[in-house]
């Protein structure tokens, strides 16, 4: 009865980290589509991907799209498509779910927000590290809600499920390459060097604001055991447990001991918390960890 108290209490708490993921994907939109576009630049993996159809769209073959319509919106929903299928299957259905809405409305932002004729900033540099900087803040908000930006954001939270040492910003430079070398064949370098820079400063920002990249480590002084198995049986984390004893109160207590990731703390609190109001939590950030510990939204 308690546990299920507790995952509808969770429900209600998560509406607002659903809103978090849309805003960081109409914030990516609204980037490239103001910042990087005009100034003819590429993104980086899926993104880039559909920048690249558009670009073989419009000029390759032909097809007559308004200069202020960004094509690249409507070909990176139809790119997720199956990877979508993949995050409902292989991650978790509030990924799914959040991964969707963020999709859709950062799709259709694309679509929508009309591309500046002349450039709102005209020095390359200056606009590769500032469109670095919003679209990583963008993407890390849109992760760190629990859902992603589709295309390589679904991939490398797979991957980091799968193999511990990877991370989204790795996987998004090396899905990069593919667009880069398209760049390098059908522009000049100058193209090709920018939209790298844009997309490295990109790819070092989401790793800083990713919190599934960080781990932090819990120890939980209570006078409730079902804490520890409301712990694993709820964030599937491993706890150890010891007896303690407490010299001011000359009371029996419990002690338990969990790593988790940064993500996971405050949901780990609110855990807690409903089973032990008083309880005493110490948290320990940044910790190297060798060892069984799973990545996961």
């Amino acid at each position: 009865m308690q546990k299920s108290h507790i995952l509808h209490k969770e429900h209600l708490q998560m509406l607002p980290s659903y809103l978090f993921s849309v805003f960081g994907g109409i914030i990516c939109a609204a980037n490239l589509n103001t910042v990087i576009v005009p100034l003819k630049l590429y993104n980086g993996g899926f993104i880039g991907i559909a920048q690249v159809l558009s670009d073989l769209a419009i000029n390759v073959l032909h097809l007559n799209i308004p200069q202020t319509f960004n094509l690249a919106g409507v070909m990176m929903l139809v790119l997720n498509i199956p990877l979508l299928l993949l995050a409902y299957r292989e991650i978790s259905r509030t990924f799914f779910l959040k991964t969707v809405l963020t999709v859709a409305s950062q799709s259709m932002a694309m679509t929508i927000i009309p591309v500046p004729s002349a450039p709102i900033i005209d020095d390359y540099l200056t606009a590769c590290v500032i469109g670095g900087l919003i679209a990583g803040s963008g993407i890390g908000l849109t992760l760190r809600s629990g859902g992603s930006g589709g295309g390589t954001d679904i991939i490398g939270v797979y991957c980091t499920k799968k193999f511990p040492d990877m991370s989204v910003g790795k996987l998004g430079i090396s899905v990069s390459s593919i667009v880069f070398l398209y760049c390098l064949f059908r522009f000049d370098v100058e193209v090709v060097v920018y939209s790298v820079i844009f997309s490295a400063a990109t790819s070092l920002v989401v790793d800083r604001t990713h919190y599934q990249n960080i781990k932090s480590s819990a120890m939980i002084f209570t006078r409730h055991p079902e804490v520890a198995d409301t712990i694993v049986q709820l964030l599937h984390r491993g706890v150890t447990c010891w007896q303690g004893y407490g010299a001011y109160t000359h009371e029996q207590s419990y002690i338990f001991m969990t790593v988790v990731s940064k993500f996971e703390i405050n949901r780990m609190k609110r855990i807690v918390r409903d089973i032990d109001p008083q309880a005493f939590i110490i948290i320990n950030d940044r910790l190297d960890i060798s060892g069984n510990f799973v990545k996961r939204l």
